[in-house]
């Protein structure tokens, strides 16, 4: 497509239309189109979401940042797909209901990469810069919920299961850390103290994984609960590197990984 005729079509128009287009894809992967392996189909989604990351964030993307721009596009469409394959006796109606929801998500999604590509492109922050900061923490939340769940749900053993969460936990850490050095209330952490935090945050989620997987409880309980872990890394990254850290904090988190917890002991299959 021609930049000038790109540049004509408004960034949020073209967030629309690639948000439709993975409702489409959603779509006919659920009604069984597409007959993928495993790796054709983890391959055509990246091909997907990097070719329409050039075209939506164009021209505010570039080689430095086209592999972070497609972080969170890539899980949330992993964890579709792999929610599709987990409930395939769900009603039709709350289906489509789901691949509507995995769209809007899709659209936010897009919306909060755009601002951080903007404040890295101009090399100045903008005023959207503190909402776009923490949509980006729920955000990230949100898409690993059906991620986790999923992976809960292959049949490939729990310790398997727990290196899967990890290293998809480590993605979420380092997009993160990177939202964060456009902070200027931010420190400027070393390579040495962002390993460190990055691999804080995916011992914890793995660890949270192996453990429940000794009680019999439903996948997407244990996605909330590993879901919360990571939520509270993701709000520990923050408040380490703003230099935040406080006992509310950690009662809060330990309140809400509580609550999950008792709900995945209560309600078991």
């Amino acid at each position: 497509m021609p930049k000038a005729i790109l540049l004509k079509i408004n960034k949020r128009q073209r967030y629309l239309i690639q948000s439709l287009l993975i409702i489409f894809f959603l779509y006919l992967y659920w009604i069984d189109v597409f007959d993928f392996s495993v790796y054709s189909l983890i391959a055509l989604i990246l091909v997907i979401n990097s070719f329409g990351s050039l075209l939506i964030h164009y021209p505010n993307i570039n080689l430095k940042n086209v592999f972070i721009s497609i972080l969170m596009p890539t899980f949330l469409l992993l964890g579709a797909v792999l929610f599709i394959d987990s409930f395939p006796n769900l009603d039709n109606i709350f289906m489509y209901f789901v691949l509507f929801f995995f769209g809007f998500i899709h659209y936010l999604v897009s919306l909060v990469d755009n601002v951080f590509l903007v404040i890295q492109s101009r090399e100045e922050a903008i005023p959207l810069y503190r909402v776009a900061a923490a949509w980006s923490q729920i955000l990230q939340t949100v898409v690993a919920i059906p991620l986790f769940a999923g992976i809960f749900k292959l049949n490939i053993g729990s310790t398997y299961q727990a290196l899967l969460i990890f290293f998809s936990t480590v993605f979420f850490a380092y997009y993160q850390i990177w939202s964060y050095t456009f902070d200027k209330e931010a420190k400027e952490a070393g390579v040495g103290e962002k390993i460190y935090l990055i691999l804080l945050v995916a011992f914890l989620t793995s660890v949270c994984s192996i453990t429940t997987s000794f009680v019999p409880s439903e996948s997407f309980l244990r996605a909330l609960l590993v879901s919360s872990v990571l939520m509270f890394g993701l709000t520990y990254i923050t408040a380490h590197l703003k230099n935040d850290i406080s006992q509310k904090i950690m009662f809060q988190f330990a309140s809400i990984i509580s609550l999950f917890l008792i709900l995945l002991l209560l309600f078991k299959p």
